[in-house]
């Protein structure tokens, strides 16, 4: 069933029901439920408690779920959550104090974290869209229900905008940054006329012509994946995102500009079509951040993270697709004088799509009067 337009079990729905049935107020509640499973501010609002009790009294509450894909919402599903968190312990050997996800969805992957991690005291989430924020509420007691003996750290699911959100005031060492944040970008966001944009500028710092054109579109996921730079590198600890392979690739290319304190880059590539079922290639992001700037990145399969793939970055002020076989050509490397700048045929197609009239090729100038 649904509750707040939110999935959850009768599990946990009894649960719940039984720990509040006799309390009043929603601070009360709140207190009870933080003792059991650890959640902080269960409740927002007297008025969301009783909504709450009397929907689980009728066991009743159903609401479709719509489709927010076009949005770039692909939800990460437990399974792999659960994978991404066992590489992470078995693979790189990690075991934070704290986890943040700021994109958390219905909570996957902070029930793999609570699952694996086995020295968390804390567990920030924050999440722009409320059904999501309850559903991982539910699915957090869900499995405390299924495994009690499990430590509880102190959990904070916030409801709230991520650009808006002050990440920094949670830094702290042996911290783990960790999500799947949004496979889209500020024009598609635009055009779906969402909120959830972070404010305008020209964050790359490209030039006028660049900014207006091709270049002034970017991925919100490389955004906020910036943004965690921004606020944690500084403290010791890791990020691991899953992102577009194309996030990747533009992280490793501004770090030479950059100089973000992060190293150890690496990019373990997963398959799109098996876990989410889209047409995308994406790997899972990981680096370890406040450490001595790195400027390459190391690729490997996620499912088979001991084989690497190759190592792509700036190589002598160059940036390469594959170190390896660069070094041993470069000595024939040169400098080719013109540069085509990807996106102008496109931007400027208004005057540079010719139509072929009596064999030769001319602009259909009655397209443009």
């Amino acid at each position: 069933m649904k509750v707040f337009e939110a999935n959850i079990s009768y599990q946990v729905m009894d649960c719940l029901n039984e720990k509040i049935r006799f309390i009043t107020h929603f601070e009360t509640a709140n207190t009870a439920i933080a003792d059991s499973f650890g959640i902080k501010n269960f409740f927002g609002s007297q008025d969301e408690y009783v909504h709450f009790k009397i929907t689980v009294a009728v066991y009743e509450h159903k609401v479709s779920e719509p489709d927010r894909s076009e949005y770039g919402d692909f939800q990460t599903n437990l399974n792999l959550a659960k994978s991404v968190a066992s590489l992470l312990v078995d693979n790189k050997k990690i075991d934070p104090h704290i986890v943040i996800e700021p994109t958390c969805g219905k909570g996957n992957f902070i029930v793999a974290a609570l699952s694996r991690f086995k020295r968390l005291n804390r567990v920030i989430g924050v999440e722009i869209y409320k059904p999501y924020c309850w559903e991982t509420k539910f699915n957090i007691i869900d499995f405390y229900i299924s495994n009690p003996t499990e430590a509880k750290p102190v959990i904070e699911i916030f409801h709230c905008n991520v650009f808006d959100f002050d990440f920094s005031s949670f830094a702290e060492n042996e911290m783990l940054v960790l999500g799947n944040p949004p496979w889209v970008t500020n024009a598609k966001l635009g055009c779906l006329e969402s909120n959830n944009l972070p404010p305008k500028s020209n964050f790359k710092k490209h030039n006028g012509f660049d900014a207006m054109t091709g270049k002034g579109n970017f991925d919100i996921g490389e955004y906020i994946t910036m943004m965690m730079l921004d606020a944690f590198q500084n403290s010791n600890g890791h990020i691991a995102f899953l992102v577009k392979n194309s996030v990747i690739k533009n992280i490793v290319f501004d770090q030479y500009r950059r100089k973000y304190r992060i190293s150890h880059i690496e990019k373990l590539t997963i398959d799109s079509k098996k876990e989410f079922d889209v047409s995308v290639d994406a790997a899972l992001l990981y680096c370890t951040i406040n450490a001595t700037p790195e400027y390459t990145c190391n690729e490997f399969d996620f499912y088979n993270p001991e084989k690497p793939v190759r190592q792509f970055g700036w190589v002598n002020d160059k940036f390469v697709s594959n170190a390896d076989f660069y070094y041993r050509s470069q000595d024939i490397d040169g400098v080719c004088p013109f540069e085509w700048r990807q996106g102008i045929k496109h931007d400027l197609a208004s005057i540079m799509e010719l139509e072929r009239i009596n064999g030769h090729f001319i602009i259909d100038a009655h397209r443009y009067l």
